[in-house]
């Protein structure tokens, strides 16, 4: 029998997003201070946040031209026109990522019950957090960054994409993520069973049939073998 797939969503499911946002933008902030001492103090986390929505609104762009764009206007505005700064300033926040996130309690403890049973794990993500940089990534067999593929869940060719690279199943293959469109929806669409990572204990809106809900990845190996009917 082929080995049954279970793939992750990361940010939301295997994290919390803003506490990792908000960290490695701090983290920036103090590289650029540290760079240029004339402007410690005057920017802040909210500021670059209100920057990076304002230049989603008025443009297009990958979340990394998006993120350029957002701190180019921030360090104009205060006097820094060095053109190459900006592209600096990305790499010191997109290092500080991997610093900066935690992972929830139940994630690794789940991942290695699904690895003890066999499992093929990897993640879809229509973000861009440097996943292959964590030493979690180490028991993941693929990574699908939708942004690369040009289409984001609840796209079906990340999803696609992720059963070529791994050569598995879609009909022994689980997909687990916290968003109802982009995961739950999305890898239905292509005949895989889907789990809703629930964590906030929201009601389920109508419209939506996960095959399963958890408020975490805590029995998560158990409900694959009873999805799958093993």
């Amino acid at each position: 029998m082929t080995a049954a797939v279970v793939s992750f969503d990361l940010d939301e499911t295997l994290w919390a997003f803003m506490p990792m946002m908000d960290g490695s933008l701090r983290a920036a902030i103090a590289a650029l201070e540290e760079r240029h001492p004339a402007v410690a103090g005057r920017i802040s986390v909210e500021r670059l946040h209100d920057e990076r929505q304002r230049v989603a609104e008025e443009r297009d762009g990958t979340y990394l031209e998006l993120r350029l764009e957002s701190f180019r206007r921030v360090l104009a505005a205060h006097d820094l026109h060095d053109p190459d700064l900006p592209a600096w300033m990305v790499d010191a926040w997109m290092a500080a990522r991997p610093e900066t996130v935690r992972l929830h309690d139940d994630v690794e403890p789940e991942l290695d019950a699904l690895v003890a049973s066999g499992r093929v794990l990897g993640a879809i993500t229509n973000g861009n957090f440097p996943f292959a940089e964590l030493a979690v990534a180490r028991r993941f067999a693929f990574i699908v960054h939708a942004e690369q593929i040009g289409e984001m869940k609840p796209a079906a060719a990340p999803f696609r994409h992720a059963v070529d690279l791994c050569g598995g199943d879609p009909a022994r293959w689980v997909h687990v993520g916290d968003g109802l469109d982009t995961d739950i929806a999305g890898a239905q669409a292509v005949g895989m069973k889907a789990v809703w990572i629930n964590r906030a204990g929201v009601p389920l809106p109508e419209g939506y049939s996960p095959d399963a809900e958890l408020p975490s990845l805590a029995g998560l190996d158990a409900l694959v073998s009873d999805l799958l009917g093993e």
